[in-house]
């Protein structure tokens, strides 16, 4: 065996015990999969992001997943880029080929008192996961605004995800 021929079987060998060449490989985020298809995507350790204030942040994709109804869930340390006592909104949210939504899940006027951080989660929504099996997970902070003492003011959040999830039901 020639050297060429030896190194295209080693990396041919190295490549089926890796988990083939196939699908599994199309999700590095797969946490869990079944009859080809991945059914749950997730986060294996823990997340830093900066989100800017009213926008949607990709935080997770997932390819390769089971068609269908699905669930996301997140927790997550949310703090105001802009250091003081924060009114703060977030929520989770998806984005497919066929929908984009991000709900306001936690809202910190609903949780008195208002702080400088905020322990958020578990939130959860449903989603639907289209036929093409891709769908991201989507961080949303809609308004952290209104800091105390100067309503109006907005800024954006530095989020620790400390779990985040994709369950295909």
């Amino acid at each position: 065996m020639d050297n060429r021929s030896f190194l295209c079987t080693f990396l041919f060998l190295a490549c089926a015990a890796k988990g083939g060449v196939g699908q599994k490989t199309a999700n590095a985020n797969c946490l869990e999969w079944k009859n080809e298809v991945c059914t749950v995507c997730g986060l294996d350790s823990t997340l830093e992001i900066s989100v800017k204030n009213k926008t949607k942040t990709p935080v997770l994709l997932c390819r390769g997943m089971k068609p269908g109804p699905a669930k996301l869930v997140m927790s997550t340390h949310a703090e105001p880029a802009i250091p003081g006592v924060w009114e703060v909104e977030f929520g989770l949210g998806y984005q497919t080929s066929a929908r984009a939504e991000c709900p306001h899940q936690f809202i910190a006027s609903n949780n008195p008192p208002l702080k400088n951080a905020y322990e958020v989660g578990p939130i959860k929504i449903e989603a639907e996961i289209p036929a093409d099996g891709t769908i991201q997970a989507l961080a949303c902070v809609g308004l952290s605004s209104a800091r105390v003492g100067r309503e109006g003011e907005e800024t954006g959040a530095s989020l620790r995800v400390l779990d985040l999830r994709v369950v295909s039901e």
